[in-house]
């Protein structure tokens, strides 16, 4: 049987399918929202197809605790983001007074 599970120490404790470093998100990223075959992505991930649908389940179920989490993600990836090109911008200005 396979089951979902959660540990802090592994992919931020994102849920994800045991035994495996694929999480719910991951599955659901590519089934949903880029409409991959489920064969294809099972494959590619070297699961069964049982396993891609409990994940894909347990992402209907816990629909507005993963967009939390999806949204946490995209803020955080935006302000990463942010923070390169500032340094990307900081080090053009510093090239430019060395010279």
């Amino acid at each position: 049987m396979t089951t979902i599970v959660r540990d802090d120490e592994i992919r931020d404790g994102s849920p994800r399918i045991a035994g495996t470093r694929i999480t719910v998100l991951d599955c659901k990223r590519r089934v949903i929202d880029q409409d991959e075959d489920p064969h294809v992505v099972a494959g590619e991930y070297e699961i069964s197809m049982t396993a891609l649908f409990t994940a894909l389940a347990y992402y209907y179920e816990h629909r507005e605790e993963l967009a939390d989490r999806e949204h946490a993600y995209e803020a955080a990836r935006q302000e990463g983001e942010r923070r390169i090109q500032t340094l990307v911008s900081n080090g053009a200005e510093s090239i430019e007074q060395a010279d």
